[in-house]
């Protein structure tokens, strides 16, 4: 028997209860429910670390940002530009390897080991090292600067493609990645395969726009938000109506069921190629989306929106069909368990003795090396006073946020919207608080951040109280679960192509035309003028080329 091939699919920003076949009858998944219904369901998996940079290197190495060096989404390089890597391992073995998608590579052009990179990023800064680019450019939308979806303004909103349907970014994506299968059949290959929806925008065809018009849609969980998060901005859209909060989900959802239409044209080549049984399969995302749970939006939460991901695996050598696994799993499973099917015995101790994997193959119910068990699924996110840890068994789940030294426990049984904390009730079951805070901090001693330990608990961090602008870290000055991220409001793209005098006028073109569907104009009146961060807009605006009173104007905002 030859060797198999691997194709890791991992979508961006996808929640756990995006899939119909996995008990979420609201969603029109025809494809993701087949992996399903012919594999192996992981319902207790979880991000890592949930944003985009560092779960994508938590994957492609198989350990904690200690070792890879991305907490979050800032920084410019990995830690280690020699650390053992997916794409690495598996052509030193004999595969050819491919990153087609998104891959969040800092530079994003460094292959990390891979063979190939066909790149389709979020903003990629040229025109030559992005293929999605290159094809928009050779069809005629060479001048296009939004290209999946506006991002300032209306983030979070339900936009219109501003693209043919045939080149959605989504739809390209399934048709480049089936045509890469059908010219690399006759060898054997290792595929991680990243969509970037159903991350906002969500800019939807006019072709898709009521495919869940008329569907039934889960009520998001009621607005829970609890320091350290800022109690008394505007920016989370809690002012919007119930009707908007529907159209916002609806936008979503079908993102989600556009990915799966795409994931189906790559199926259909995998059976044209009569690859499909010797193909091991894993489909699962980075991280997920609060979409409005808690009256919060984005990830880089600890809360289930946010941190548990979708996780299924076909290879019926190994998996069972139409099975399901309970135990905790993440990302940082995924390669030990492909290096396990592939029969590489990649020795640590010799080549790379300050490494070794954080997961464990699913293969064989393994456990985990170190202190990584799947009793307790441990998660991070970032660094300093940003930097939270949760620790989750089945029914409860204790979060330490070092912003205000801030504990809570839940009973996910009783309570699946995380939004009574147990600590300091009668109902606290102080054996389990101890015993995920124990297990909490022995994992930041070993394989977080260790000096974030004293004396055997957290650190005390003096910080400025909750909400207070803070201009040394601007990436994410807490605005974790807003509608209108700040950050946002600066991300306008020309490439290096244009001279930035025409740049300002091709925005508000897109801006305009992306929400056509919503009412234009008047819709983008509508929103809230006190929103921070408008001046910063204007400012980037400006140096577009373009006046900012010509934006104020648009916008309705002083």
């Amino acid at each position: 028997m030859g060797k198999p091939n691997f194709l890791i699919v991992l979508t961006d920003q996808q929640r756990f209860d995006s899939i119909s076949a996995a008990g979420n009858p609201h969603m029109d998944t025809p494809n993701m429910d087949r992996l399903i219904n012919e594999g192996c369901l992981f319902p207790n998996a979880y991000s890592p670390n949930p944003i985009c940079i560092p779960a994508r290197h938590c994957l492609i190495t198989g350990m904690t940002p200690k070792y890879h060096g991305f907490h979050d989404n800032g920084g410019s390089f990995i830690k280690d530009s020699g650390i053992p890597t997916i794409g690495r391992i598996f052509s030193e073995n004999g595969w050819h390897t491919a990153a087609i998608g998104k891959s969040h590579f800092k530079p994003a052009t460094t292959h990390h080991g891979y063979d190939e990179l066909i790149l389709m990023e979020e903003l990629p800064k040229d025109v030559e090292d992005d293929a999605y680019l290159q094809a928009l450019r050779d069809n005629g939308y060479e001048e296009l600067r939004n290209i999946h979806g506006v991002r300032t303004m209306i983030y979070h909103e339900p936009q219109k493609s501003l693209v043919p349907d045939e080149l959605h970014g989504t739809t390209w994506l399934g048709n480049t990645a089936a045509e890469w299968i059908e010219k690399n059949q006759h060898r054997p290959w290792l595929m991680t395969l990243g969509w970037i929806k159903p991350h906002p925008p969500w800019n939807v065809p006019t072709s898709q726009k009521d495919r869940y018009k008329n569907v039934a849609l889960p009520e998001p969980h009621p607005n829970a938000i609890c320091p350290p998060f800022p109690q008394d901005v505007l920016n989370y859209g809690l002012e919007d109506s119930d009707e908007e909060k529907r159209k916002i989900r609806e936008a979503y959802w079908t993102s989600v069921s556009m990915v799966d239409d795409a994931f189906g044209v790559v199926m259909g080549t995998l059976e044209k190629t009569n690859l499909l049984d010797d193909t091991f399969i894993i489909f699962t995302a980075d991280h997920g989306e609060m979409l409005q749970d808690r009256g919060m939006y984005q990830k880089m939460t600890p809360y289930a929106g946010s941190v548990r991901i979708p996780f299924v695996i076909r290879y019926p050598k190994s998996f069972k069909q139409n099975s399901k696994d309970e135990r905790f799993v993440d990302l940082m499973d995924i390669l030990p368990t492909v290096m396990d099917e592939a029969g590489i015995n990649y020795n640590y101790k010799e080549t790379h003795k300050e490494y070794n994997l954080s997961g464990g193959s699913l293969l064989n119910n393994t456990e985990t090396p170190g202190i990584r068990s799947r009793d307790i699924q441990i998660s991070e996110f970032s660094k300093d006073r940003y930097r939270w840890l949760m620790a989750c068994e089945k029914r409860f789940k204790y979060i330490h946020f070092y912003r205000g030294n801030k504990d809570y426990l839940y009973d996910l049984v009783n309570d699946p919207g995380e939004a009574n904390n147990l600590i300091g009730t009668a109902n606290c079951p102080i054996d389990i608080l101890n015993k995920l805070k124990t297990a909490t901090i022995e994992y930041e001693k070993k394989l977080g951040i260790s000096e974030m330990i004293e004396n055997d608990d957290f650190k005390e961090i003096i910080v400025d109280e909750p909400g207070e602008k803070n201009d040394t870290y601007p990436l994410f000055d807490w605005n974790n679960g807003d509608k209108y991220p700040r950050w946002s409001y600066s991300a306008f793209q020309n490439f290096g192509r244009e001279e930035s005098k025409k740049e300002a006028s091709l925005y508000l073109n897109e801006l305009v035309n992306s929400v056509e569907n919503n009412g234009g104009v008047a819709f983008l009146q509508n929103i809230n003028s006190e929103l921070e961060g408008k001046d910063t807009m204007c400012e980037v605006f400006e140096n577009l080329g373009g006046k900012s009173e010509d934006l104020k104007e648009i916008l309705n905002i002083n």
